[in-house]
């Protein structure tokens, strides 16, 4: 599922220049009492077709370095599978909610995708043409405004070695250095090829604090790079192969 950031030919001064004051983009994310409910309902709607229907084995690691109750930018990778933001939105606390940036062009195309979407939560389809999408990237921050989390594949997309994890685009680092919010990075394993029962693995890793409002490209190239780093240092092992060698649904690898 493609990351709606991922790309970089806009400059990311000029979203910031021209966002003004006008948050009404931001607007519906603000929290709320219904809001609230509809975070638990998605957490335990995950969790039934997760582990439930599916039966998936999630196994997590750090969960206790999530900070509570603080607005973040979740950073994921490496990006291998359309599960990857419904595994992140089931694992983290449901408070603040996570709201995760897609490509609209790879989750409206067809209407059961858009169902299956909209039934998950989570998800907040944008268009993806142009590089560092403006509209992508003025969305993000107007949902870390309103005090929730925005998830993000900072690696973008194309082709991706697994488990090596892709240089990361400097969006990242805009969103930090704009929100003064910190990045938790989470690193992901098993996702590539899924089955009914498959093991998946989440490991999270300490917050990074955030990037100076003043810092230069340089900088914020050091930032993402700094970022990799952990990611790849935190990716867990790969999940063993099935001793029996069932692998039942195979065909979810290619649901979405």
């Amino acid at each position: 599922m493609r990351d709606a950031l991922e790309d970089e030919t806009k400059s990311p001064t000029s979203v910031a220049e021209n966002r003004g004051d006008d948050h009404s983009h931001s607007e519906r994310f603000r929290p709320t009492l219904w809001s609230a409910l509809q975070a638990r309902r998605i957490s335990l709607w995950l969790t039934l077709v997760g582990k439930g229907l599916l039966r998936f084995n999630i196994e997590v690691e750090g969960l206790d370095l999530v900070p509570r109750g603080e607005p973040l930018i979740v950073a994921a990778a490496p990006h291998r599978n359309w599960i990857d933001p419904f595994l992140i939105l089931q694992v983290l606390p449901p408070l603040p909610r996570t709201y995760f940036l897609a490509a609209a062009d790879a989750t409206s195309n067809r209407w059961w995708k858009r169902l299956f979407i909209e039934l998950a939560g989570g998800m907040v389809p944008v268009a993806s043409k142009g590089h560092l999408n403006r509209d992508g990237l003025e969305l993000a921050l107007g949902i870390l405004e309103r005090g929730n989390r925005v998830g993000i594949f900072p690696e973008g997309w194309g082709a991706k070695p697994d488990p090596e994890i892709m240089p990361l685009k400097r969006g990242v680092s805009f969103l930090s250095q704009h929100s003064s919010r910190r990045v938790l990075p989470i690193a992901l394993a098993g996702t590539t090829d899924l089955w009914r029962g498959k093991t998946l693995r989440v490991r999270i890793a300490p917050p990074l604090d955030s990037l100076p409002p003043a810092a230069d490209r340089h900088e914020e190239q050091a930032y993402v790079d700094a970022l990799r780093a952990v990611l790849q240092e935190a990716v867990p092992p790969q999940p063993e192969e099935p001793r029996d060698g069932r692998k039942p649904w195979r065909w979810l690898t290619r649901a979405l």
